[in-house]
């Protein structure tokens, strides 16, 4: 069977919870995993600290994991709403002890626990824009005094963008997929059944997609009271804003 053939979105995710970590870098694009390392580059603490970290929409854990392993005192809370990636992201932060913790949470409505740092990854494209204020207050709320939020997303890039820059965004996206396949890190099936079922998802409305500037995400920063808001990488679309509140 392939990944098409599912019919409900959490027997998808069974299905691809134990491939999602390798192949998700493939399908989503070269940014994908150029986005996530400088994610946890950025992180405003020293190889000792000892802080509290959230990954908000955690998937399989990618960047609790790599918090854990960067920071030995660090602790890490992973929050998703789909169990069969809750499931992943346990056993692969068992290992870590109670300085790891997995919780079952919607991320548009979540309460988050006290913490120093905030990090999420390709969630906010799917908060619709009357949300945002909530979940962006929620966040700087959770955070203590000179906290911060780190957030990784396809951000709408201006109007200036055009089809050139579209026709090189694509090109580079390609030539990463033949790359992948070449090296036998996926197969056209494997890329081709996830496009289906991300198209069928979308057509029955249950892959509901939001366009949010970096304007507008940062502007809904500033008004849920973060001090300093800044975007600071940018690879076509894939955009990291960061934002910090006042010692």
């Amino acid at each position: 069977m392939s990944e098409s053939d599912f019919d409900d979105s959490q027997a998808y995710f069974a299905a691809i919870a134990e491939s999602y970590d390798r192949l998700q870098p493939v399908v989503v694009g070269p940014a994908y995993q150029a986005g996530l390392d400088f994610m946890l580059e950025l992180i405003p603490h020293g190889p000792d600290d000892a802080f509290v970290c959230v990954e908000l929409g955690c998937g399989t854990a990618v960047l609790a994991e790599g918090v854990l392993e960067r920071f030995p005192a660090a602790r890490c809370i992973a929050m998703d709403n789909e169990p069969a990636m809750l499931e992943i992201a346990g056993k692969k932060l068992a290992a870590h002890g109670d300085r790891a913790e997995v919780r079952m949470a919607e991320a548009a409505t979540a309460e988050m626990p006290e913490c120093e740092v905030v990090l999420s990854s390709f969630v906010l494209h799917h908060v619709p824009p009357e949300d945002l204020p909530g979940l962006l207050g929620r966040t700087a709320a959770a955070l203590t005094s000179g906290g911060c939020a780190i957030i990784l997303d396809t951000m709408e890039a201006g109007p200036r963008w055009g089809e050139q820059i579209g026709a090189a965004s694509g090109h580079l996206y390609r030539a990463h997929v033949q790359a992948a396949i070449a090296s036998g890190r996926a197969t056209q099936d494997e890329i081709d059944g996830r496009w289906a079922f991300k198209r069928k998802m979308k057509e029955e409305g249950r892959d509901v997609e939001h366009s949010h500037s970096a304007g507008d995400i940062m502007a809904a920063m500033s008004v849920a009271g973060f001090d300093e808001v800044g975007l600071v990488w940018r690879q076509f679309a894939f955009t990291i804003v960061m934002a910090f509140l006042r010692p």
